[in-house]
């Protein structure tokens, strides 16, 4: 109000303007500021008016922000989950239409001219069935992987490449565990080949450079920097390895705390076994290395322990990880310099020359800039390289050019250790057990037999691999049956040939031809590449073993191929794998299913909070306009009142008090 306060009886007229003019002022700002704060329709407009609710509504406004977001992603994976399972659909009624037709031409009921006219039927499933693998929203490729940018499939050499990769793409959801609104194309059409997996451990030696990150440690958990304790003939220092990157880095800082009290000391990596630190104390000096409080970093490193002087001492082994960067001629067992291999696939061939390489990337590139739908993978325990078939309808062979290379990578397709069951597309080696014989009804030996080999002084012998599970178990009962028959390894012997892939048999006897047949029905010679004649010096069996892409499209080729040259077994096969397809894609669609009832779920349950943020941030920003009516009709009056008592009071003067 701009009334005199009653306490002051009689002031000067300076004195009652000025506290007049106090008041009106003072009703005037109230006034202005909840003028402005009606025309916002905010409780206050600035942080200084209210720093607690302003620095609220701050923390409010950012988790509505995020909220917001994440529910335009949700909405985004929502719509790309649920076109995701509407093309895993498409791709089931494709499956389930060609083996109808697979079925429908297996027997006597269909000729050859019908075959032929469903393959052409299965030509175009084929490719409508490449136009769902590549559908995409919004740039998005459903079945790309982590690739999800560009389409997954193409074709290649009369093949079907897939050069997407991963388990799908992330995004900012929100939830508690990740989920994947893409897929990667091997969970819906088994689109690479699980083949060639490394058959060894390289064990890649350890050099300066090499990461910490890139080793698994002498306990098999990895290298976890932390602080050690270094004992030097009594003098005790703590070396922090937290900064530590690479094993240089610990060498250095190793050789500079032991060097300060021996500085003839030795800190560095067996020379013998490249994958451990050694050290090399003076002559009656001892160095012990033990971890600090709760530090794992000394047992980690393989340090822990008491290194005698005049002697040079190695640490436990670290076990490097094979990475990109690792050098070819630091492996294991490799025999240096690394010669040449051999890729097949898609028919057409390309020479690898690692001599020419340094690294493994340079042979992952190497590979990939071939050209013939192949890749170069790491193993995900680090450990070794496996080579992968890109293209769908095609077979791909590694193999050796009359060296070791191949072999010494764990590579070659065509090894000792080379499943049977992996021959012939998945179809594997028959073998025949269990026979009888019709006279006696007694177990027959004779007629388990599988194949007979002649060799060219006319001697035979017969082969029975019943047990046999890889190549090697092959050559090893072949070689056993020629000794039990009284032929020398001199004489003959069964071994890998040394160039391109399959199983050679050497006959050093004298005679016209070397042959091998099968019996008793078995087909097994066959299967294995080796039934044949020769009159040289060996025969050399074809490789059955080729890399092929287990998916859908390999299995409806196949099947095209048999209907158009009228095989009814590859019919019959083909159509049966399709049986295996049809589960992969109800299973993959069952597990889009459940990421997208996740998502929707999630949707709900990110409205429901945002509008709960927004109904506190409204609490405690927003104006209560009842409120401030009456307020504003309040400081109105009080105004007006304030001004009129004010005009009244300055206009008093000494003779209104005589009066």
């Amino acid at each position: 109000m701009g009334a005199i306060p009653a306490n002051l009886a009689r002031v000067p007229n300076a004195l009652a303007s000025r506290i007049a003019l106090s008041g009106v002022q003072k009703t005037n700002r109230e006034f202005l500021l909840l003028q402005v704060r009606l025309a916002a329709g905010k409780e206050f407009t600035r942080p200084s008016e209210n720093a607690i609710g302003a620095s609220t509504v701050s923390v409010l406004e950012d988790a509505i922000e995020r909220r917001e977001q994440r529910t335009r992603n949700l909405s985004q994976a929502d719509a790309t989950l649920n076109a995701l399972d509407n093309s895993i659909g498409d791709v089931s009624d494709l499956l389930q239409e060609a083996r109808g037709i697979g079925l429908s031409q297996i027997g006597v009921g269909s000729d050859q001219a019908t075959r032929q006219n469903q393959a052409t039927v299965i030509d175009s499933m084929l490719n409508s069935l490449l136009s769902v693998a590549n559908r995409d929203l919004r740039g998005i490729h459903f079945f790309g992987g982590d690739r999800h940018s560009e389409a997954p499939f193409t074709s290649l050499l009369g093949g079907v490449r897939y050069i997407g990769g991963g388990e799908g793409m992330l995004g900012d959801l929100g939830l508690a565990s990740d989920v994947r609104v893409t897929i990667g194309a091997e969970a819906a059409f088994g689109a690479l080949s699980g083949r060639v997996e490394g058959e060894r451990d390289l064990d890649p030696s350890m050099v300066a450079a090499t990461r910490l990150s890139e080793l698994r440690g002498a306990n098999g958990n990895g290298v976890r920097a932390g602080v050690i304790e270094i004992d030097v003939n009594g003098t005790v220092s703590q070396l922090d390895l937290s900064d530590a990157d690479s094993v240089g880095d610990v060498l250095t800082a190793l050789t500079t705390v032991i060097q300060a009290t021996d500085p003839g000391a030795t800190v560095g990596i067996d020379a013998a076994t490249g994958d451990r630190i050694a050290i090399t104390p003076s002559l009656g000096i001892s160095v012990i290395i033990r971890d600090s409080n709760s530090s794992t970093a000394a047992g980690d490193l393989g340090l822990q322990g008491t290194y005698p002087g005049g002697a040079t001492t190695s640490g436990m082994d670290l076990d490097p990880k094979i990475t990109p960067l690792t050098r070819l001629d630091s492996l294991s067992g490799m025999t240096l310099p690394l010669g040449e291999i051999m890729l097949r696939n898609g028919g057409q061939t390309r020479r690898i020359d690692l001599g020419a390489l340094t690294t493994i990337q340079d042979f992952q590139n190497a590979v990939t800039s071939a050209g013939i739908g192949a890749r170069v993978e790491i193993a995900e325990d680090g450990t070794r390289l496996n080579i992968r078939n890109e293209l769908s309808g095609t077979t791909m062979a590694i193999e050796e050019i009359g060296g070791t290379t191949a072999s010494e990578l764990g590579l070659r397709s065509f090894s000792g250790g080379t499943r049977l069951a992996d021959f012939n597309e998945g179809r594997g080696v028959s073998q025949i057990d269990g026979s009888v014989d019709p006279l006696t009804g007694l177990p027959d030996p004779a007629a388990d037999r599988d194949f007979r080999v002649t060799v060219k002084d006319g001697r035979t012998f017969e082969v029975d691999i019943d047990g046999a599970a890889t190549v090697q178990d092959v050559l090893d009962q072949i070689n056993a049956a020629a000794l039990a028959a009284g032929i020398t390894p001199a004489e003959f012997s069964a071994s890998l040939t040394t160039t391109g892939n399959g199983i050679e048999l050497t006959d050093a006897t004298i005679g016209a031809s070397l042959v091998v047949t099968d019996i008793n029905n078995s087909g097994t010679a066959t299967d294995l590449g080796i039934a044949g004649t020769s009159s040289t010096a060996s025969l050399v069996g074809t490789d059955r073993a080729l890399v092929a892409v287990d998916s859908v499209f390999s299995h409806l080729i196949a099947l095209r191929e048999a209907l158009q040259s009228n095989d009814q077994r590859g019919i019959e096969f083909a159509t049966g794998k399709l049986e295996s397809d049809i589960s992969l894609a109800a299973k993959a669609r069952a597990d889009v299913g459940v990421r997208s009832r996740r998502v929707a779920e999630s949707a709900v349950r990110e409205e429901d909070l945002g509008i709960q943020d927004m109904a506190l941030r409204s609490s405690i920003q927003d104006l209560d306009f009842t409120q401030a009516a009456t307020r504003f009709a309040n400081l109105q009056q009080q105004l007006e009142a304030g001004l009129a008592g004010a005009a009244k009071a300055v206009n008093l003067s000494l003779l209104d008090y005589l009066r």
